[in-house]
């Protein structure tokens, strides 16, 4: 095993996306409800209504109404999870053979304990264009639709919608054992049935703790994945956050226009220097070592990456060479 290879996890990437990662000090995590693969990102949620379902006769009318609400039978991947992925293994020819079809592919060597956040589209608080009914979800209300007041007159608010939530950013890696991943089901279906449970004989005062659920269970549910491909090693980084007119972009693709958020390093322009939940501008990425696919021109492949390193400063970079045998 090579030098602090445990430290790193591997992005594999193309030339154009390298030039444009060293440029911009950013990578893309896309939105999982535009993913090629039909099947990536269902297997934990799959899992978990089968569950469900082998419990249904033992719960009551309404708890299984409020778990329907969290436990869908449309199998459908977030469309609030955006993925980053990379593995634990930095010469994987499966990766070499899906990146390098037609030139030469890079595996960049992150560091993993070295978390990434989401960079900011706009510096806005609130939102900008905000569509009919945007704040009407924001205030309590009682049976006759008018807004709940504080004593003092003030409204009640449930959930501002403009409110900063980001959860993830850290590297986890993906788990393939069937045996592990039951474990991961049954203590995300206690956990829901728990909290519907709760909030179905408590006050409504106190529902909006449960809000985040969803999001909390859904990067366990997000990191089950079926075991044929194991030898990917994937680990991910799964982000989930709010606003997302203010963190989120568009790029074209075969499924429409996909969203995506940029991940960066902190370190680059903030407007407070106390926020280290997103950065206003790009920081360095993590970037330790870079490592070039199996070619016969192994040797000019490693001069040019050196210099383009050398023009954006990153001089302490690392360049390897794949050890698995080019073959024409």
């Amino acid at each position: 095993m090579r030098k602090n290879e445990t430290a790193l996890v591997w992005h594999y990437t193309d030339g154009a996306a390298l030039i444009n990662i060293l440029a911009k000090n950013e990578l893309w995590a896309g939105s999982a409800a535009f993913m090629n693969d039909t099947n990536e990102l269902l297997s934990g949620s799959i899992q978990l209504r089968q569950h469900f379902e082998d419990q249904r006769a033992v719960l009551s009318k309404d708890v299984i109404e409020g778990l329907e609400e969290y436990i869908p039978e449309v199998k459908e991947r977030s469309r609030h999870s955006y993925v980053l992925s990379a593995s634990s293994d930095g010469d994987s020819l499966t990766m070499w053979r899906y990146y390098g079809r037609d030139q030469v592919s890079f595996a960049l060597g992150l560091d993993r304990n070295v978390p990434l956040v989401p960079l900011a589209r706009l510096k806005e608080d609130v939102h900008p264009n905000p569509p009919a009914g945007y704040l009407d979800d924001m205030y309590d209300r009682d049976e006759d639709g008018q807004i709940v007041t504080y004593p003092d007159g003030s409204p009640i608010v449930i959930f501002d919608p403009d409110s900063i939530i980001i959860e993830g950013g850290n590297w986890k890696p993906v788990i393939y054992d069937p045996e592990e991943q039951a474990e991961i089901i049954v203590e995300i279906y206690n956990k829901l049935r728990e909290g519907v449970e709760k909030r179905n004989s408590t006050a409504e005062s106190s529902r909006p703790s449960f809000w985040l659920y969803p999001y909390l269970i859904n990067e366990s549910l997000d990191l089950i994945k079926n075991e044929g491909f194991r030898d990917e090693r994937e680990e991910r980084i799964i982000v989930w956050l709010n606003p997302d007119w203010k963190f989120v972009f568009h790029r074209p693709g075969a499924f429409g226009l996909v969203p995506y958020v940029k991940l960066t390093g902190l370190g680059g322009v903030n407007d407070d220097v106390y926020e280290e939940r997103f950065a206003m501008g790009p920081g360095r990425l993590p970037i330790r070592e870079i490592r070039i696919g199996p070619t016969p021109y192994s040797s000019q492949a490693a001069d040019s990456l050196k210099q383009l390193l050398n023009f954006h400063g990153l001089h302490d970079v690392r360049v390897s060479y794949s050890e698995i045998p080019f073959r024409q």
